[in-house]
């Protein structure tokens, strides 16, 4: 059965009471990276390679159970037996223990997993903040421990084959931060974008059951200027063919800021 979408004044209005919540210290935890020209291994519009991106501010790490079971303290109807239907996963925050704990089985400060794109949205927003666009997380994510870009070194993009798995690059919790001070950026999980329903234009085929994998693949690898950009491609693949209600054990999030 096809989902019908959250009308605009129910998401607006869990949207503004989310804003207006208490989130602590908005501040903390968030790097600002100066923005620059990019050469962007993503081709979001026909023959464009490069790109201007922003300055920004990010979080160096991704969210984690402990923040998020403070958010839900804060905003209770976000909690997995108290979310409104049309914002509701099957999987959503399944794997905790409780409604509104993680439990003593998973570690507080693991990045959250099992949140769908509604919900991540509405955190960020409580932090008077919101999800990276797909080209920032991009941009930040060009950059290994020393170099701003370090594309060109062809032995760390092969790594990046294992992004999204416990082998990844920065999977281990005391991976050192890239040069710009974020960690966690090629780890073991994927993360939200605030985009995700725009990546793939006319070309998108999420939620077609049509069985015929080979030509999707086939039609996503044209939106890229540089497909053996290997951690960048994954994570467009992935996020492509997903809908915004959808959970993974493997998916969390981080959240940015625009900056002046």
């Amino acid at each position: 059965m096809k989902r019908t979408p959250p009308s605009t004044a129910t998401f607006l209005l869990l949207a503004l009471a989310s804003a207006f919540a208490v989130a602590g210290d908005a501040d903390s935890g968030y790097r600002r990276i100066e923005g620059g020209d990019f050469r962007s291994s993503v081709r979001f519009e026909e023959d464009t390679r490069v790109v201007r991106v922003a300055s920004f501010a990010l979080m160096a790490r991704p969210v984690s159970n402990r923040d998020f079971a403070g958010f839900l303290a804060r905003q209770p109807q976000w909690r997995r037996d108290r979310i409104p239907a049309v914002f509701a996963s099957p999987g959503y925050l399944g794997h905790w223990a409780t409604a509104d704990a993680p439990g003593p089985a998973l570690d507080p400060d693991a990045p959250v997993v099992y949140v769908n794109w509604y919900a991540a949205d509405a955190y960020c927003r409580a932090q008077q903040a919101r999800l990276p666009r797909f080209v920032e997380w991009e941009y930040a994510a060009a950059a290994d421990a020393t170099r701003y870009d370090a594309r060109g070194d062809a032995a760390w993009r092969m790594r990046q084959v294992n992004d999204g798995t416990p082998h990844a690059i920065d999977a281990a919790p005391d991976a050192p931060a890239n040069a710009h001070g974020i960690h966690g950026l090629h780890g073991a999980h994927w993360e939200w974008s605030e985009d995700v329903a725009s990546l793939l234009g006319d070309g998108d085929r999420r939620g077609q059951q049509d069985g015929d994998t080979l030509r999707y693949c086939g039609a996503t690898a044209m939106n890229f200027n540089d497909p053996g950009d290997y951690g960048v491609v994954k994570r467009f693949v992935l996020l492509s063919a997903l809908q915004p209600d959808a959970t993974l054990g493997n998916l969390g999030f981080r959240c940015a800021r625009s900056t002046p």
